[in-house]
């Protein structure tokens, strides 16, 4: 027997404002990122991590992309909080939460240089180190999905919400395995590339559903 979606409550003026903050934070912090890639053209992409333009001559750059990709997750689960109405979403909001902080923390402590051997890493890079680990969006990501995809309201992107967070659990995996098991990077190891592809995976989720959280406080707003 097939299950009928189940229809949503209404989103608030201020779910409306979260969403929107949640989208444009995303989508500063890609521009953030991106601009970096050019102003900072010694950090070789293919295997040096994005955090280690925390390091360089605009290293405030780097630092006020991660306080807005937290400030994104954190206004993209208020907003749609309304709307998670199942176990799995509840732990995928609470997840989140956990991934904000821990994506705070990083963009609180600058990271070691990915040459550094792990015995020799200092306060502030064990610190990021610490926030990065706690960072498990694409898992979130799938809990969420799947709950909103229940929804009557969030049918039209309820593919797109799966495929977008199966994607990210996909790069996460590839990023993680790798990951040197020494702990010592080089050229060789391109894990650069696969980190950027996981925290776009990351963004691009966190910019459907905000994208369509304001779309429906919208439509609320309205009746």
């Amino acid at each position: 027997m097939i299950q009928k979606p189940v229809l949503a409550k209404p989103l608030t003026e201020k779910a409306l404002r979260l969403a929107l903050a949640s989208v444009f934070s995303s989508g500063l912090f890609v521009v953030l990122l991106v601009s970096l890639h050019l102003l900072q053209p010694e950090f070789d992409p293919t295997w040096r991590f994005i955090s280690e333009y925390a390091l360089g001559d605009f290293g405030w750059i780097m630092h006020l992309a991660f306080g807005l990709l937290g400030t994104a997750q954190i206004c993209v689960a208020l907003a749609i909080a309304p709307h998670v109405r199942s176990v799995a979403g509840s732990i995928g909001l609470v997840i989140l939460g956990i991934s904000a902080i821990g994506v705070a923390i990083a963009g609180i402590f600058a990271t070691d240089p990915i040459s550094i051997h792990p015995d020799d890493a200092t306060f502030s890079g064990s610190m990021h180190s610490i926030g990065a680990m706690l960072d498990y969006t694409p898992a979130a990501a799938l809990f969420i999905s799947l709950s909103l995809g229940r929804l009557e309201a969030w049918r039209p992107v309820k593919k797109a919400l799966i495929a977008s967070s199966v994607l990210a659990i996909v790069a996460m995996l590839a990023f993680v395995l790798q990951i040197p098991q020494d702990g010592q990077f080089g050229p060789e190891v391109r894990t650069g590339l696969y980190g950027r592809f996981l925290i776009l995976t990351e963004v691009a989720w966190l910019l459907l559903v905000g994208s369509h959280a304001a779309k429906l406080a919208r439509l609320d707003s309205n009746r």
